[in-house]
């Protein structure tokens, strides 16, 4: 059997770019859905005023684009640490 000999420094950042494309999607998903069901009118009266409150996907809509984010810049350091690491171990300045 093989033994696999990728660096653990770029497993991690595969890892975090692969978490982050799917915080991505799922944002894209949720932003389209809140847009969708977003009240108006008379709706987002009674939402302002406290009446009633808003469709769930409304609310977690930044929760989820926050995570997103987040994801991207775990991945970008991840990213940018794994080739800093590969230049510094292939004797490169």
């Amino acid at each position: 059997m093989a033994e696999e000999t990728t660096p653990t420094h770029e497993k991690i950042a595969k890892r975090a770019e692969d978490i982050s494309m799917v915080a991505g999607v799922v944002s894209a998903a949720v932003t389209v859905g809140a847009t969708i069901a977003a009240p108006t009118g008379l709706s987002a009266i009674t939402i302002a005023l406290g009446i009633t409150s808003a469709p769930l996907v409304v609310m977690a809509a930044p929760i989820v684009g926050a995570v997103a984010t987040v994801a991207g810049v775990v991945s970008s350091g991840a990213y940018f640490y794994a080739k800093w690491k590969n230049r510094q171990n292939s004797g490169n300045p």
